[in-house]
């Protein structure tokens, strides 16, 4: 009788997840909007300035400065140099901000972070956390690109085919998400409550606030592409950040860590969006 662990669904549910995910976004994403994006030449720069140094660089300082154990401390360094949430669209959605741009953004950061991860990994992980950039970076051209490029590609060449692929490849990431979520908490609850405590809470609040700031910021001066810049920076790749922590670290904090950062920068930004939606009309 075969036998299949809980760690082996696990995985398996992250990877539907991450998939359809990832192809349902190539779907909803016509070519105009990524050339929206990157015609936004200093916006752009700035966007990605933010999303592949400054959070990075800002997490990599915080977690030295707070005492946490190395697991903990990986899981942080892994969901912040993890860019392009697919949230994104969906708080440009909420807050009534610029749509167009939050798609393509999150389009050009996924397609970048192929290289950005595993670079960023190697450079900011603690020393005696050993990963392999090489074998990371074809994990994520597989479960992240391919899949975002033949979304798209779909989408361009055969519109009316995506159009009717989209909804139940939409379901199945919202399903397989939901699935996730129940999987982990049953299997990681106990190992959740131990992270009061440990610093990691705080740390993560600190790097979304500050993400949240920075992209503000950067965001230039028109309101709607500093709040998309805002909370796409702070919500983070979720998707991708799970991945890679159930199948590329043993150390089951590493999880743990993903998963409590990522609800808190959804969270948050969520609740930003929310409050931008209810700002008068820009």
């Amino acid at each position: 009788m075969l036998v299949v662990s809980v760690e082996t669904i696990v995985e398996i549910a992250t990877t539907i997840f991450v998939l359809s995910t990832m192809f349902s976004i190539g779907m909803e994403m016509s070519p105009d909007r990524l050339l929206i994006a990157l015609r936004k030449h200093r916006l752009m720069a700035r966007s990605l300035l933010v999303n592949l140094v400054a959070v990075p660089v800002f997490a990599y300082l915080l977690v030295h400065l707070v005492p946490m154990e190395t697991g903990y401390v990986a899981g942080v360094v892994l969901i912040a140099v993890a860019p392009g949430a697919p949230f994104g669209p969906k708080f440009a959605e909420i807050s009534k901000s610029g749509i167009e741009f939050a798609s393509g953004l999150m389009a050009v950061l996924g397609i970048i972070s192929v290289v950005t991860i595993p670079v960023s990994l190697a450079l900011f992980l603690p020393g005696d956390v050993t990963v392999d950039p090489f074998g990371i970076g074809w994990m994520i051209f597989g479960i992240q690109l391919l899949p975002l490029l033949a979304g798209i590609g779909l989408e361009y060449r055969y519109s009316s085919v995506a159009n009717s692929l989209y909804p139940p490849v939409q379901r199945l990431s919202d399903l397989s998400f939901l699935l996730l979520i129940v999987l982990l908490v049953a299997v990681y609850s106990d190992e959740m409550i131990t992270l009061v405590g440990t610093g990691t809470p705080f740390v993560s609040v600190v790097i979304v606030c500050v993400s949240l700031l920075l992209g503000y910021v950067l965001g230039g001066p028109d309101r709607n592409t500093r709040e998309v810049l805002a909370t796409t920076t702070a919500a983070r790749n979720a998707a991708i950040a799970l991945f890679i922590a159930t199948t590329g670290f043993s150390d089951p904090r590493v999880l743990m860590v993903v998963l409590a950062f990522s609800f808190i920068g959804v969270v948050l930004s969520g609740l930003l969006a929310g409050i931008w939606a209810r700002q008068p009309t820009r």
